[in-house]
């Protein structure tokens, strides 16, 4: 009898092992980029930029190890890399909180830790330390790949536009008044975003309210200073700054119809000269818009908004060339 229990026993805890082994079988396995790495379109699916470019951001990241971790303790179960990875598949694709703990096999406090912790991470080394730092490019630069586009405008350092991303209605009274953009019908928040001829988004500003035009936010983020005399600033006509112009600095919008009924020759030739040098504007906007995190900001990223948007620009600029012509002779080394 002895035996024969045994020998039972023995057949329980194979067949429960086995169904065991079924079970993670069946189980997919944990997100990493080794799944992705080779495949690229996965690659751009996840991330927005090819594997040599996200190793090329990794390899920056690891450089600034350890990082200080949002929530105070450090998460050890997934790779930098993975974490990278993780922190970017927000970004592009604005997968929930739980989605990505299943993906990664983590909780989601550890998926809110790691995004927080990396939007900061790549805030301070995108943001801070290259687009912030080098600033504007000189007259002298921008000439040296200045496209077909704007061979009508030789002395365009930037053309500027701004952008809106709706968000959660604020709980105060007064923010909700000064987030209301009558433009969208919405509680929204607004950047200023500039590009240089080239295509290379070299400016973003803060986010203000939604209800602060474009003139005030062109006033109040001082890009007007990192301009010389001689330069050109390309923009629409919502931007009418010429009174706050530098002495010697140049505007050009779209003339205004005005009491006329139609536009004359000139001024017709001239609104399709700047649309033609300014699309490359809106094109790199819906580029930054394309990171579905900007779809809308909830509440509880709110304090983390501005660094979101900024990361996101410095992004764009780690894709392919904005223009054809700059592609052609783009070099990733």
């Amino acid at each position: 009898m002895c035996v024969a229990e045994n020998v039972r026993q023995c057949r329980e805890q194979i067949a429960m092992l086995e169904t065991k082994s079924q079970e993670l079988e069946a189980k997919p396995p944990r997100m990493s980029i080794e799944r992705i790495a080779d495949d690229p379109k996965k690659m751009l699916l996840y991330t927005s930029f090819t594997y040599d470019v996200f190793k090329f951001l990794c390899n920056t990241v690891d450089r600034f190890q350890p990082l200080t971790y949002y929530c105070g303790w450090r998460v050890t179960s997934v790779s930098s890399e993975d974490q990278l990875l993780l922190t970017l598949m927000k970004l592009t694709m604005n997968c929930k909180d739980l989605d990505l703990a299943e993906r990664f096999c983590i909780s989601k406090t550890s998926v809110s830790n790691i995004f927080h912790t990396y939007v900061c991470a790549l805030h301070e080394i995108l943001f801070d330390g290259i687009l912030q730092s080098i600033g504007i490019p000189s007259q002298c630069k921008c000439k040296g790949s200045m496209p077909k586009s704007f061979e009508a405008f030789p002395t365009a350092r930037i053309a500027i536009d701004c952008t809106e991303i709706t968000q959660d209605v604020p709980t105060e009274l007064h923010a909700q008044s000064l987030s209301y953009s009558s433009y969208k019908s919405r509680h929204t928040v607004k950047a200023l975003t500039g590009v240089a001829p080239n295509g290379t988004l070299v400016y973003t500003s803060y986010l203000y309210p939604g209800s602060v035009s474009d003139a005030a936010i062109v006033e109040h983020s001082s890009i007007l200073r990192q301009f010389c005399p001689g330069d050109l600033i390309l923009a629409d006509k919502g931007f009418n700054i010429y009174d706050k112009l530098p002495q010697g600095v140049h505007l050009n919008i779209p003339p205004f119809l005005g009491q006329k009924q139609h536009f004359t020759k000139q001024e017709a030739e001239m609104c399709f000269k700047i649309a033609r040098s300014r699309i490359h504007v809106e094109r790199a906007n819906e580029r930054i818009k394309n990171y579905n995190v900007l779809d809308h900001i909830p509440a509880k990223y709110r304090s983390l908004s501005t660094k979101i948007f900024q990361v996101c620009v410095c992004l764009v600029n780690l894709q392919s060339p904005l223009l054809n012509e700059i592609a052609e002779n783009y070099v990733l080394y």
